[in-house]
This record gives C-alpha cells, sequence and structure tokens, in this order.
C-alpha cells in the first residue's frame, strides 16, 4: 500500500509534530488536510532559504548542454514532490529516440487496486470497515478519498447500480 501527499511526505521526512499526531489519532482526513498546511508553512520557509542561495548564483552558468552522444543509449527516472504529492517518470532512450516512456502520479499511488502481493491499495485500504450513515449517500467515503487530494476530486459521484444522475448542468 503506497500513500503519497503531504501527511507521507511530512511523516518520511521525521516531522514531529505530525509523527506526534499520527501516533496518537492515526491517519485520517483531518491530519491530511492538516498536514497539507503544515507542509505549505514549511515549504515558504524553505523556498525563502533556497531564494537566497540562488540569489548567490546570478551570472553563474545554469545549463551545462550534454556530450553529443549522451542521449543515443539509456534509461533513467526521476522523483518530484509535487502539490498533491509524489509524482515519478520512468524513461528509456534508444537509438538517440524515446522508446518508453512512463509517468505515475499521485492520484495513481493513492487509488492503484490491489498489488501484485494482493494488498489494497491506498484508498480503498482507508475505506475498508467504515460505517455509513446513509449508503444511498456515502459522503464518508468522499470526504476520505477528498482528504488525499485526487485530481478527479470535482468529478467524482456515487451512485448506486442502475441509478442515473445529471451533474453539473
Amino acid at each position: 500500500m503506497v500513500e503519497t501527499g503531504p501527511l507521507a511526505d511530512l511523516l518520511t521526512g521525521g516531522d514531529a509534530l505530525i509523527r506526534d499526531l499520527q501516533a496518537r489519532e492515526g491517519p485520517n482526513a483531518w491530519l491530511r488536510q492538516f498536514a497539507r498546511l503544515r507542509r505549505t508553512s514549511l515549504t515558504l520557509h524553505f523556498m525563502k532559504a533556497h531564494l537566497a542561495d540562488l540569489r548567490r548564483e546570478v551570472g553563474t552558468p545554469h545549463y551545462l548542454p550534454p556530450a553529443a552522444d549522451a542521449l543515443d543509449e539509456g534509461e533513467g527516472y526521476g522523483f518530484v514532490q509535487a502539490a498533491r504529492g509524489t509524482l515519478g517518470h520512468w524513461l528509456q532512450v534508444s537509438g538517440g529516440r524515446i522508446s518508453r516512456y512512463q509517468i505515475v502520479t499521485p492520484t495513481s499511488w493513492n487509488a492503484s487496486p490491489r498489488d501484485s502481493a494482493g494488498r489494497h491499495g491506498h484508498w480503498e485500504q482507508s475505506v475498508i470497515g467504515l460505517e455509513l450513515a446513509d449508503p444511498a449517500d456515502p459522503i464518508e467515503i468522499g470526504h476520505i478519498v477528498r482528504s488525499h487530494d485526487p485530481c478527479l476530486v470535482c468529478t467524482v459521484h456515487f451512485v448506486q447500480r442502475g441509478e442515473r444522475h445529471r451533474y453539473g448542468v
């Protein structure tokens, strides 16, 4: 099971406040929202320091072109912390052309189905055992899924099999 996003970022980064809150309360929708605010404040602090470092480098080379044959064959990967969580890129180059490219978005990490070992994806695991006040309107599921900040948040609606609803018209 993989969770990515502000809560995961702060836990893996060793943030003492988030670690203590999770130990006391467990991972939950409120803590994910709180972690989003905490990460924003910490990010602003680090951005200020980063800008000061960059200011000292003004006038120095900022791009070094690769050797002419450096991109004929190879593979690589990269991860970046996007607003919604970890964004992964994988790339293979053959004959100077991209032969394979894959992107895994934060929503894909969180919403993934069971893995090859049969473990539930994070969203699935987050709702197992959840009691619904009104199964015809499972708002609790929406709250939990939306606490992960999915990029599909505005388009997800729950309907019973055979029901039809018109949204956004």
